[in-house]
């Protein structure tokens, strides 16, 4: 194995000199922090690219990344239920990493020679199941030393290894490219270069260019396709022809939504085209505390979207295996739990399209009560046997008790076969589903659909997962659980279910519910795995009765145009909403994404401040103008 090792002579000195004195050192991230990365284009062949608008620049930028290498077409990354590292060498990587964040977690290092890589740091990469090895030369081209044979021998032989060069791409003729699995030339160190080139590595965007000069060990005109994989896009609205200034009326009415009291706070998500090209947090997590902001990676309760984020999701991916029938009864799956009562002839398109005969509601809270108390032989202050199931911070209810909660349900005649909203549809779903999967919901699509499609936010029971800083709180329940409900679920009937429940219980922040309908939108397929196929998707969103508007889980618009949508969703749209306030839809004719999430109910679920004043509905309508403004 040969190298050509560069010597840094005085380049390393200068080196040193800035690493004492000019860094500072991000704990939390393991990296050092530079200047800003280059916003300027210096090269003859990207030159040109200095006199487009931005995202003019980054779309162009986007035809020129070359894919030298991709050993058994490791790239783009698909199911990201993996480990990944990145070094970062040379100059400044911090719009590179914060690429990558936007699609998964990442180990991440970053020095300016891989002389200065210490043991500790060395042995951080251990368990990953890929490194990205990002080299970054600054705007004065200076020339980094290689990546020796000595830094090679280190890292872990398993892992996967690939090279991203930020700078001239003869800087690939002192390394030995065998050693790698996947060689990327990103060409300059340029912030926009940065985040394409992470997008291409998460299937996010494709490339088929070309090298336009020889290297040592690839020739003129080198180059491999690597395809988008499905995967949401970061971008712009002028990417997909829109006017920004449109969207400024959507900061106005959330604003404006913040200002009249009927949110503390919220987030909001439009993806057009499989592209992102709005994504913007407003307000704080309460009133009360005004320090305390709203962020894009913050969770929120999602309430009843839990119906098609989750259990409706789950069902079609079953579907797809043949595992589900929606023409099949309750007593086909589920005798032991409908027994010899009227419930085991009921049909789940019936029940998932909502006009089975159940009742909207029951408050099973209530008969848990004495004197408007706990009563002490249902609910635990402490987690302990038999009383497992958190319903709330110090209240855990006795687990015998879900049986209890069946029985009324069962108990409970049923209505005439009419459409009805009912939240106890998605009680015998759950109760399907999980005897279908052999395991509770959330643990099977954390492990088998969440956590491959690389979403880290969509998550059941989130203060498993997450600091309670970084999930908004909904109501101060003072008729149940006497207390800010925050980190567990808001609907009562979920909380007594322990928090895993069919039609609520999901926390979710908009980016990642965006990636959800637009899994439906790409008819079960998304970073390049499928998860169920279009003749689901048809079946599960079409209207399935005359008369009732809603599909098997999903609600759809009224014929007469308005209904939970905007008046200009098309008749193929669908989505849902939740009491906690908020809304997702999908629309397959503009393929428009709508994502609007807030805590309404905070303080009071009284509140009704946001459906009286159309907020949700007023925002999609805006998206809507915007997509029609750009087809004149």
């Amino acid at each position: 194995m040969t190298f050509n090792i560069k010597k840094l002579g005085r380049f390393t000195a200068v080196l040193g000199f800035i690493l004492l004195f000019s860094f500072c050192v991000d704990k939390k991230k393991s990296r050092l922090k530079f200047v800003d990365a280059p916003t300027t284009w210096y090269s003859t062949s990207l030159k040109h690219l200095n006199e487009l608008k931005h995202f003019e620049q980054a779309t162009e930028f986007e035809k020129s990344i070359v894919a030298l290498k991709n050993k058994e077409s490791i790239l783009p990354f698909m199911n990201l239920n993996i480990k990944i590292s990145l070094l970062s060498i040379g100059g400044e990587s911090t719009f590179f990493r914060e690429g990558i964040e936007l699609f998964t977690d990442v180990h991440a290092i970053q020095v300016p020679s891989v002389n200065l890589l210490n043991d500790e740091q060395l042995n951080s990469f251990k368990s990953s199941n890929y490194i990205i090895i990002g080299v970054h030369a600054t705007k004065q081209n200076i020339i980094l030393d290689s990546i020796n044979e000595t830094l090679l021998r280190k890292l872990p032989a398993s892992t996967k290894k690939i090279l991203v060069v930020f700078g001239a791409s003869d800087f690939v003729n002192s390394i030995d490219s065998e050693y790698f699995d996947a060689i990327i030339l990103g060409f300059e160190n340029h912030q926009i270069a940065q985040n394409r080139v992470a997008q291409l590595l998460f299937g996010a965007i494709g490339t088929n260019a070309k090298t336009k000069n020889k290297l040592d060990k690839f020739p003129t005109d080198s180059g491999l396709e690597i395809k988008s994989n499905g995967r949401l896009k970061f971008s712009t609205p002028e990417e997909v022809g829109i006017d920004p200034s449109y969207f400024k009326k959507i900061d106005e009415i959330a604003l404006n939504g913040i200002k009249m009291g009927a949110y503390p706070g919220c987030q909001i998500a439009v993806a057009i085209d499989n592209k992102i090209i709005f994504r913007k947090s407003f307000g704080t997590h309460t009133y009360d505390n005004k320090d305390e902001l709203v962020n894009n990676d913050d969770l929120y309760d999602i309430a009843s979207i839990t119906k098609i984020a989750a259990s409706t999701l789950l069902a079609m991916h079953l579907k797809w295996k043949n595992e589900f029938d929606l023409n099949k009864s309750l007593s086909d799956y589920i005798p032991e739990v409908t027994k010899k009562t009227a419930y085991g002839s009921i049909v789940i398109r019936d029940m998932m399209a909502h006009q089975a005969g159940l009742t909207p509601f029951i408050p099973f809270y209530k008969r848990t009560l004495k004197n408007g108390q706990l009563d002490s032989e249902i609910y635990s202050t402490i987690q302990k046997e038999g009383y497992d199931l958190k319903v709330a911070d110090g209240i855990y209810i006795k687990r015998t008790y879900v049986d209890s909660i069946y029985r009324q349900i069962l108990g409970t005649p049923l209505g005439t076969k009419k459409y009805e909203y009912s939240d106890l549809c998605y009680y015998f779903t759950q109760k399907i589903l999980e005897k279908q999967i052999g395991k509770r919901q959330d643990l099977f699509l954390l492990e088998n659909i969440y956590k491959p499609m690389g979403l880290r936010y969509a998550r059941y029971l989130p203060l498993n997962y997450f600091e309670k800083s970084q999930i908004v709180p909904t109501e101060r329940d003072m008729a149940f659980r006497k207390q800010l409900l925050h980190g567990t679920v808001h609907d009562p009937g979920a909380a007594m279910l322990g928090g895993v429940a069919g039609h609520a219980g999901l926390f979710c922040n908009a980016t990642d519910l965006a990636s959800i309908m637009q899994l439906f939108l790409n008819n079960g397929t998304y970073g390049g795995m499928q998860f169920f196929d279009e003749k689901t998707t048809t079946e599960f969103t079409k209207q399935q009765f005359p008369g009732n508007r809603r599909g098997a889980g999903f609600d759809r618009p009224n014929a007469s145009g308005v209904g939970t949508c905007d008046n200009l969703a098309s008749a193929q749209s669908f989505g849902h909403s939740g009491f906690t306030g908020t809304l997702a839809w999908a629309d397959p004719k503009d393929k428009v994404i709508f994502v609007f999430l807030s805590n309404r109910v905070h303080p009071d679920q009284d509140n009704w401040k946001l459906k009286d004043m159309g907020i949700r509905t007023q925002i999609q309508h805006v998206v809507y103008e915007a997509i029609q403004a750009r087809k004149k």
